[in-house]
């Protein structure tokens, strides 16, 4: 199951964008993964939300500056190959551009980050089992339309 964690800072997306980018960052995950946009991924792919103060993000270690974005997403190792990341970065850029308002190719581009983590098999846990990613991709098949 995949998680997105995004870290920005309070005020710089009004909630409407948030809930929009939110849905567009699992969008685009389940996307990459090739897995199927149906109820039950979306009800187990979690989106922690990490709203700073301006206060305590530090741009060069010299104060807050501009708002910035960090995306990370974790995935099962092999879950996304190499090309499946490539578009995955650029779609998570490109949706948090236009919810932050945010032009994806001006300077400011490098003021959203995305991160892929990928979980080795046997390294990623719930409801105290171990969850193998051969288990998850049967129930996504067992879930397809």
């Amino acid at each position: 199951m995949p998680m997105i964690d995004l870290t920005f800072v309070r005020g710089s997306i009004d909630e409407q964008a948030l809930s929009r980018l939110t849905d567009e960052l699992v969008t685009a995950l389940l996307r990459a993964e090739r897995a199927p946009d149906t109820p039950y991924l979306r009800d187990n792919t979690m989106v922690y939300l990490h709203a700073m103060e301006p206060a305590e993000v530090s741009v060069g270690g010299r104060g807050p500056g501009d708002p910035r974005f960090r995306v990370d997403l974790t995935v099962f190792a092999g879950a996304v190959d190499k090309d499946h990341k490539e578009q995955l970065a650029a779609d998570v850029h490109a949706a948090v551009c236009a919810a932050a308002g945010i032009e994806p190719l001006d300077s400011k581009a490098f003021h959203v980050w995305t991160l892929i983590h990928e979980i080795p098999e046997g390294n990623w846990a719930g409801g105290g089992k171990v969850v193998y990613y051969r288990q998850v991709k049967g129930l996504v098949a067992d879930d397809a339309p």
